[in-house]
């Protein structure tokens, strides 16, 4: 992934991996380019649910068994059991979506349950009227509705927004002209304790055909029956700098800066940053500071000329994505918006795939080594290093990285995605998990399966 993204499609079917391999494989991040014939074009075509001009109807229905690993997760995972309604609309200069989930078990709707009807449960995944204007030079839309924003570079998922949490109500205003880049977006979140809370972020860009820089900030502003902050529109304003470390105006901030670069044909180095507090105030505490980070490379072509390898090492620190009042936590209906595993934790991620049967069969190695702290999102922030009167305690001892006691998983997911049919995929795999808390360790396998088909009915092209 590089930079900022507005899906406006079904990125469940994770046609990304195709353009990523394309990008690297043929050193390129130019998006006009054309590529030469190969299995993962094919690949992404076939994958990309995305119609041409006109109005179009479709249904994407997907199943799948539970899955328990921790630290490998798959697109498709992101939806529950069900069918997706999707009616879309595309001309020259305006795009219209609405995609509305439908499942016969709530437990299957955690992201977006609103109500059942005779066990019918439902909601909208995607909503959103967008008008874009194209030139020369440059370009521009303007999205308002509901849908996904990622910004970052990461393959395993982003430090500063993901596609992990469900599609935002947002206002979002994006821009290109030459080699640069810019996002504007206002979204609003789910209500806690009573607190309205809206996310406001903005990033910039620049890309040329080798290397992609972004930096960016965000602000999310909570409080009962709080309005928009006129303040947070002006897309010139450095939010962040003014308000990084705040605790008492309502607010948290964050600052992000991301990077990929193409060395050679085959070989991508990425990595990202993001800061949620800068300690300004206290000598000899460093701990006081609150980051995240990661890295990873990616290389195609070896040992076979499909091959994908990647690997990811992402670390973010407690109390990343949180602050003192609790309505300032970096989350969209109890989901990260940032990375899926929250904070303290460290993380090791390996991907293989390569393509077999002129794409037909896509075998897949995933494993994963993660050390969860005890000290997560689903703890509440504290500060220890303070007495109830406020003061600073000078001989306080920080705990170590991931916070004590640390649970360690290692699962490994090893096995084959399957084409079978004009737009059918079945996935079946081998997973295995090695839980260890201190002294004691649990083990389990299993099988798993996910089968997604897209059924399209266009009129009017």
């Amino acid at each position: 992934m590089v930079a900022h993204v507005c899906h406006g499609q079904f990125f469940y079917t994770d046609n990304q991996e195709s353009k990523n391999w394309l990008q690297t494989h043929f050193n390129s991040l130019d998006k006009s380019v054309e590529y030469p014939k190969n299995g993962w074009l094919s690949y992404g075509i076939n994958k990309n649910l995305k119609q041409k001009n006109g109005h179009s109807f479709g249904a994407f229905i997907h199943l799948k068994n539970e899955n328990n690993l921790k630290g490998i997760i798959q697109k498709s995972d992101y939806i529950g059991n069900g069918f997706l309604s999707a009616y879309r609309y595309v001309s020259s200069h305006i795009e219209i979506m609405n995609a509305m989930f439908f499942t016969d078990d709530v437990n299957n709707a955690e992201r977006g349950f609103v109500r059942t009807i005779k066990n019918v449960t439902m909601y909208t995944n995607q909503a959103y009227l967008k008008v874009n204007n194209q030139s020369d030079k440059f370009n521009y839309s303007i999205k308002i509705g509901r849908d996904f924003i990622t910004v970052g570079h990461s393959f395993n998922s982003n430090l500063f927004i993901s596609d992990f949490s469900r599609p935002f109500d947002q206002f979002t205003l994006e821009a290109e002209l030459g080699k640069l880049n810019a996002l504007f977006s206002v979204i609003e979140l789910d209500t806690i304790m009573d607190h309205n809370r809206y996310l406001y972020v903005h990033s910039f860009g620049y890309k040329s055909k080798k290397l992609s820089i972004t930096v960016g900030e965000s602000v999310l502003a909570s409080g009962v029956s709080k309005p928009i902050n006129i303040q947070f529109l002006n897309p010139f304003s450095f939010w962040a700098w003014e308000n990084l470390g705040s605790t008492t105006k309502g607010l948290n901030a964050f600052l992000y800066a991301g990077i990929t670069w193409l060395p050679k044909n085959g070989l991508r180095i990425y990595g990202e940053t993001i800061i949620d507090d800068i300690n300004f105030h206290q000598d000899d505490a460093f701990y006081l500071n609150r980051f995240g980070y990661l890295f990873g490379v990616q290389r195609t072509g070896l040992p076979f000329q499909s091959s994908n390898l990647w690997i990811e090492y992402s670390n973010v620190l407690h109390q990343v994505y949180q602050s003192y009042h609790p309505t300032h936590i970096y989350t969209h209906r109890g989901f990260p918006i940032g990375h899926f595993l929250g904070n303290d934790f460290i993380n090791i991620k390996f991907h293989y795939s390569q393509l077999m049967q002129s794409g037909r069969i896509k075998p897949i190695i995933d494993i994963s080594y993660l050390m969860d702290g005890s000290n997560g999102l689903e703890t509440r922030f504290d500060n220890p290093w303070e007495t109830e009167e406020g003061e600073f305690l000078k001989d306080y001892i920080p705990p170590t990285h991931p916070t004590p006691p640390v649970t360690t998983w290692i699962e490994s997911e090893v096995g084959a995605e399957i084409k079978i049919g004009t737009a059918a995929y079945l996935t079946i795999t081998a997973r295995y998990q090695l839980k260890s808390l201190e002294e004691e360790s649990i083990t389990d396998m299993g099988i798993g399966i996910r089968f997604w088909s897209f059924f399209q009915l266009p009129f009017n092209q």
